[in-house]
């Protein structure tokens, strides 16, 4: 290499180290143990030390203790001969002990012992959701009422943990001195789509109670569907003396009674509207295919003998037979709705054996089920009032979606397991399968009338839109679907009463 060579590749090094030092972004060298080796000029204003003191430092020194574990293990190079990249969020103490959010992005350099680190200060950028996290005290549940997500703000307040209530119902966490009334109001609110806001009592982890002024409402997704409910919540504990408690505690429930009634009296009215309207669009529906093949029919002959082609007397019952054979299914179609609209229908007391077993005896007698091993876990002697036949059609159509995915999926030692239990006034269904579950970009839509993905594999057919009708409207309750380790599972969570009205 002539001196010119080596001069010009000097004056190169030196603009690539001036490059890296007037960079944005903060850049670094450091060896496995997180020594810094090197430091840019952009690492001092991020982390608030000058660079002869962080050259003494230990970069994993700085971090919050959380991280420390996860960025040691990125060090770790298996391969030795590819290049290696990795990129974590970490938080670091700065020297005037605020903290900084980086976004670290971490190259290994050629004898694989040494590591770049890019460094980017994102703590303008951190998200809402993590200082709401932090400072608002918040809960997520399902439709059926389980926690689904608590605020780290919650769990400070209540001394909890994510284990203890994640999946349980958040009327498990009412203190005993709380009526049961408060919580079904906030249901009736809540299926009326409306916000529900008042004062709950509640019990902490050590038993103590603490008080909290919530807002509940619905969330929805973008295809208007309800998915599940929020609250926020404030904590009110030292503002309630105990001469205020039981006299707030007889208001709320004087309040919620009346306001039940009112909530009833209007989801009665808004399920009357919604039967007529789903059941005639369904009937729409129904018709228009066997309207169609009568229509044909009488013209086909009307057509013949217009036209001097007179067809005989055989040719003509076959005719109007075929016209009878579509009227009578029309006729059988309007007497498959009248269930939904009959006033005569009454709750009867039953149990969830009674309903099981008359579900599985009517599956059991159709095509293909016999290889279907059926798991039962049930509470037998359990009793209560509501309506057994519809209870049972819903459970018949769950398990013929099931079949229908064990089926078509080819499923060995297929098996479906019905689990039932109880929470409060409410009675959950769960029909299991291992049928390798639905495809997450149609899993929102198999209740939609007339929704069939048959071709794409996943077909429901009727049933499952059916069942959502039967559940929503005439049990007042809730239905939903989602994916297991092995197939798909279909949650169904029903009002409940234990007392003759």
């Amino acid at each position: 290499m002539s001196l010119e060579d080596i001069e010009k590749l000097k004056r190169n090094n030196h603009e690539l180290q001036e490059i890296i030092n007037n960079s944005w972004d903060g850049i670094g060298i450091i060896d496995k143990s997180t020594k810094f080796i090197y430091v840019n000029n952009a690492f001092m204003p991020i982390l608030g030390f000058s660079k002869e003191e962080l050259i003494e430092k230990n970069f994993i020194s700085l971090m919050e203790e959380r991280f420390k574990r996860n960025f040691l293990e990125l060090l770790i190079v298996k391969d030795k001969d590819k290049k290696y990249k990795a990129e974590i969020d970490i938080v670091c103490i700065r020297k005037d002990e605020k903290k900084v959010y980086l976004k670290i992005t971490i190259s290994s350099m050629l004898n694989k012992n040494l590591f770049v680190i890019n460094t980017k200060d994102i703590t303008a950028q951190v998200s809402d959701d993590e200082i709401l996290n932090d400072y608002v005290i918040s809960m997520h549940t399902d439709l059926h009422g389980h926690i689904t997500k608590v605020s780290s703000a919650f769990l400070k307040l209540s001394a909890y943990k994510q284990s203890d209530i994640i999946g349980k119902n958040f009327s498990s966490l009412a203190h005993k001195d709380t009526d049961p009334i408060i919580y079904k109001n906030i249901s009736k609110s809540l299926e009326n789509l409306q916000e529900w806001s008042g004062k709950v009592k509640n019990i902490k982890k050590d038993g103590s109670a603490f008080w909290i002024n919530m807002k509940i409402k619905p969330m929805f997704n973008k295809y208007g569907d309800v998915t599940g409910y929020t609250s926020l919540m404030f904590d009110i504990t030292n503002e309630i003396n105990l001469n205020d408690e039981s006299s707030m505690l007889l208001n709320q429930i004087n309040t919620a009674k009346e306001e039940i009634e009112e909530k009833d009296n209007l989801l009665v009215q808004q399920s009357k509207l919604a039967i007529m309207t789903e059941t005639l669009q369904k009937l729409s529906h129904e018709w228009r295919q066997p309207l169609n093949l009568i229509s044909i029919q009488a013209q086909k002959l009307e057509l013949d003998y217009s036209m001097d082609n007179n067809p005989t007397v055989d040719e003509t019952i076959s005719t109007l037979e075929k016209i009878k054979k579509e009227a009578k299914e029309l006729s059988n179609t309007i007497e498959s709705f009248q269930g939904f609209l009959d006033p005569k229908k009454k709750k009867a007391f039953t149990t969830p054996k009674n309903i099981v077993d008359k579900s599985l005896e009517i599956f059991k007698k159709e095509l293909d089920s016999t290889n279907i091993d059926i798991v039962k876990d049930i509470e037998e002697n359990f009793e209560f009032i509501s309506y057994e036949n519809e209870i049972s059609t819903v459970l018949i159509n769950t398990l013929r979606n099931s079949k229908e995915a064990i089926i078509r999926n080819s499923i060995e030692n297929a098996v479906i397991k019905i689990t039932q239990y109880h929470v409060d006034d409410k009675l959950i269904f769960e029909i299991s399968d291992n049928g390798k579950g639905i495809e997450e970009e149609i899993i929102h839509k198999i209740f939609e009338p007339y929704f069939s993905t048959k071709e794409q594999k996943h077909g429901v057919g009727l049933g499952l839109y059916t069942s959502k009708i039967i559940v929503s409207i005439q049990l007042q309750g809730v239905i939903t679907a989602q994916n297991n380790n092995t197939g798909a599972t279909i949650k169904i969570s029903i009002p409940i009463e234990k007392e003759d009205k």
